[in-house]
């Protein structure tokens, strides 16, 4: 983004700045300008709530990918990627935090925090560590709630970084009245954060809008995403049920209440756990239970992520985690990430033995999104449905023949919403579709894997 023109005809110069503020100051006669020169002024007057503008989808997320960038490319102090972005969606949640003091009416004419301080000499460093102290103080006030405990009160980038950052973010409204803005925002940090070698692929929000439209979420429903990366699933469920059954003002602690009691999302990544209870947060809340962790290996819950076993249930009770009446998800997937036999033997998932098509005690290793499938049946009650993004694969091929099978008497198919496969291009070429299932019920009996087509028969049949 331009931030200073210059002009001369030989004789004459003219020197055009662009305000912080998205206004223009013009400078006649001024020297050229030279390399190290700052191209920015601040503002003469502190932005307010009033003065500030909500910007455009283009703008916000062009101004965030600029971000990202300079934190790679100059930042001196932070040099891995996952502690780069970290550190930028800490000072985004300052900014959130102020566009919410700031929103209230009673202070929309009142100089927002998050903003350029000082003159044009001072200006870096007085900008940075007010926005030290802001975050300090946020740290504090959210630290359970929020944060996780590997966070620190410290802001670790540069002050040229954080100046940066203000620079670029004080003018606009990123806590306004449109939450597809926030979320699409929290997005573009999430992208940057994805470790495709993992599975873990963005899912658009024109594939969540109408795959939750099609779930018919109500304020009746229990809702969990096991996976739920940047909350992209559980946000989408909060919109559309305050759009439809608490469109007032005045049922706002309904609808509050209903997403704190009613709403969860897991994630063993924290910057999408985080960016999940931000964006709960920004839409008055339902981040009471979103969690850090890994839901299916339910082994190491009670060691590593007892929160699970608070809030989800005991696995190893049977039927010990049914409570849920909507699982709504896009777990990871890939042929080469798979949960190994042992894993799936030790967590007791069934579907394994199916994979296996051998012995009732014999386990293969398979696929971790078929397993979370199985995750997802376990946390339904009876009479739940599940909504998840799965390869097509899985339901056609051979190799999965044994598929049917387990879904038999669990799981009953109620929709398919087709995926193009561009959905998912930018980190795999996966043809998915959304499937919708219902929770029938319960299975105890041991498989007898002798009732699947073996393959030289299925052959020899069909030469018949």
């Amino acid at each position: 983004m331009a931030k200073m023109g210059f002009w001369t005809n030989g004789s004459q110069t003219l020197a055009v700045y662009k305000r912080h503020q998205s206004e223009w100051v013009f400078v006649e006669n001024a020297g050229l300008p030279h390399p190290t020169d700052d191209l920015t002024q601040p503002p003469d007057v502190p932005p307010t709530w009033d003065s500030m503008r909500q910007p455009s989808e283009a703008e916000l997320s062009g101004a965030l990918k600029r971000l990202v960038a300079t934190v790679v490319v100059s930042d001196p102090h932070v040099v891995r990627r996952e502690d780069q972005l970290r550190e930028l969606l800490h000072i985004l949640l300052v900014k959130l935090e102020s566009d919410a003091i700031a929103s209230r009416s009673a202070n929309r004419g009142n100089p927002v925090d998050f903003r350029i301080y000082g003159d044009v000499m001072t200006k870096v460093a007085l900008t940075a560590n007010q926005l030290r102290e802001s975050y300090k103080e946020y740290f504090h006030k959210q630290r359970t709630r929020i944060f996780n405990a590997s966070d620190r009160e410290d802001l670790f980038l540069s002050d040229d970084t954080i100046f940066a950052v203000v620079a670029e973010l004080s003018p606009f409204r990123i806590l306004g009245d449109d939450v597809d803005l926030l979320a699409k925002a929290f997005q573009i940090f999430r992208t940057s954060a994805l470790k495709s070698g993992e599975g873990q692929y963005l899912t658009p929000l024109r594939v969540v809008r109408p795959a939750v439209m099609a779930m018919e979420i109500t304020s009746a429903d229990k809702v969990i995403d096991p996976a739920c990366g940047s909350g992209a699933f559980v946000v989408e469920a909060l919109r559309q049920v305050a759009q439809r059954e608490f469109p007032g003002e005045d049922e706002a602690y309904h609808l509050v209440k209903w997403a704190n009691d009613n709403l969860y999302g897991v994630d063993k990544d924290d910057i999408g756990v985080k960016l999940t209870k931000a964006t709960m947060v920004a839409m008055r809340d339902g981040s009471t239970h979103v969690l850090l962790g890994d839901a299916v290996r339910t082994n190491l819950w009670s060691a590593k992520y007892p929160r699970l076993s608070q809030e989800l249930g005991t696995p190893a009770e049977k039927f010990g985690l049914e409570q849920f009446t909507a699982v709504v998800t896009n777990p990871p997937f890939g042929a080469s990430l798979k949960v190994k036999a042992a894993d799936c033997r030790a967590e007791g998932y069934t579907i394994s033995t199916y994979a296996a098509m051998k012995g009732p005690n014999d386990h293969a290793d398979l696929e971790i999104g078929l397993v979370y499938l199985e995750q997802c049946y376990r946390l339904l009650r009876l009479g739940g449905r599940v909504g998840i993004v799965l390869p097509e694969t899985y339901f056609f091929s051979y190799s999965y023949r044994w598929l049917p099978y387990w879904l038999d008497g669990r799981l009953a198919l109620r929709g398919m919403l087709n995926i193009p496969m561009e959905a998912f291009e930018e980190f795999c070429r996966a043809k998915t579709n959304f499937y919708i299932f219902e929770k029938i019920g319960r299975v105890d009996a041991a498989f007898d894997s002798t009732s699947i087509p073996k393959k030289a028969t299925a052959k020899k049949e069909a030469g018949k």
